[in-house]
């Protein structure tokens, strides 16, 4: 009777482990599609990420617009999205070609793919299939009407085509950091290289939350353009002063746990003394955090030579990638703590 009533409360207790895993990893991956969400989110055009098994995993708001009257909810198959689009004249396709339109799209699925198709109120949309690393696939709808139009053949067509590239891209390597990554620094080296460059921001830098919530400390880790735009001196002196009591921005950051971005040091009122000298030479600055388990971790700030005015839509962006470092955190502080990663949807 002993070694039964010893045999239940062991299973009982495994029970009770297997019931908390399954609640954790639960919980992580809602956190990591949440993640998703932002920085799909953050994207002008409208973007939808699709299982390699063609459901449909999330979504931004831009492309719900090009589907009024479809629920975009998760689960909902690649080929159903293709047959609504084509019958409910969302696009133009020809009744008699509407099945093989279907099956040809289909055979495509996850392969690198642009098109453009014509809409029934006379817009042009652009069409990119985007294959990740990640096993997913990445949808992307553009309207791409007013480049097409001979008035902006020979600018804000072009112009427009190349920013929605260069987000994509950042997009992208952001994406892969935060499903991949497995140490802090590294991927926030990786992911400091990827909004610098592709924001044109010439330094880039990244620090950590004490653990007693009270002020950063530097990690050391930087991006820079060249040695020229942040010399080791001022690298330096920033990493020391990274935790300046005087200086209210980076702590505002912290404390609301939102971005600042300053067109204009000269003017800021909330940055110390010795951050204002430690930054000579630097126009404009932004400030962004990094959130696990409902706190800042992390702060990442780009740093520009020259002015960059604050752009709420590109702040959102780097916002959102900077972001994904969370993830990357989430994943080294388990591996610490002895208990593994298990493994969840981008």
């Amino acid at each position: 009777m002993v070694a039964i009533s010893l045999l239940a409360a062991l299973l009982a207790v495994a029970a009770g482990l297997l019931a908390w895993r399954l609640r954790a990893a639960r919980g992580e991956a809602a956190v990591a599609r949440a993640r998703l969400a932002a920085m799909l989110e953050s994207f002008s055009a409208g973007l939808a990420e699709w299982s390699s098994e063609g459901r449909l995993t999330a979504c931004n708001g831009r492309f719900r617009e090009f589907y009024p009257a479809v629920r975009l909810k998760p689960g909902l198959e690649y080929e159903d999205l293709l047959r609504y689009a084509a019958r409910r004249a969302v696009v133009l396709v020809p009744e008699a070609e509407m099945e093989a339109w279907v099956e040809s799209r289909l055979g495509r699925f996850g392969e690198p793919a642009v098109e453009t198709l014509r809409t029934p109120d006379g817009r042009w949309i652009e069409v990119r299939m985007i294959p990740t690393a990640g096993d997913s696939t990445l949808l992307l709808h553009a309207d791409v009407t007013a480049s097409r139009a001979e008035a902006d053949a020979a600018g804000g067509g072009a112009a427009s085509a190349t920013a929605r590239s260069a987000e994509l891209q950042l997009l992208l390597e952001a994406m892969a950091v935060g499903r991949e990554g497995a140490a802090f620094h590294r991927a926030a080296r990786d992911i400091l290289r990827a909004v610098a460059e592709g924001g044109g921001w010439h330094a880039a830098t990244v620090y950590l939350a004490r653990a007693d919530g009270k002020g950063l400390v530097s990690t050391g880790v930087w991006y820079v353009a060249d040695e020229s735009a942040m010399p080791p001196p001022a690298r330096a002196a920033v990493d020391v002063c990274c935790d300046e009591g005087g200086d209210d921005l980076l702590r505002s950051a912290v404390a609301a746990a939102a971005p600042r971005w300053i067109g204009s040091l000269t003017v800021e009122p909330r940055i110390s003394d010795a951050r204002r000298a430690a930054l000579d030479g630097v126009r404009s600055l932004c400030v962004l955090p990094v959130s696990s388990d409902g706190g800042v971790v992390a702060v990442a700030e780009l740093f520009s030579r020259s002015p960059a005015s604050p752009d709420a839509a590109r702040e959102r962006l780097l916002a959102a990638a900077v972001d994904q470092l969370g993830r990357v955190f989430e994943r080294e502080r388990r591996f610490h703590a002895g208990r593994p990663s298990p493994e969840s949807p981008p």
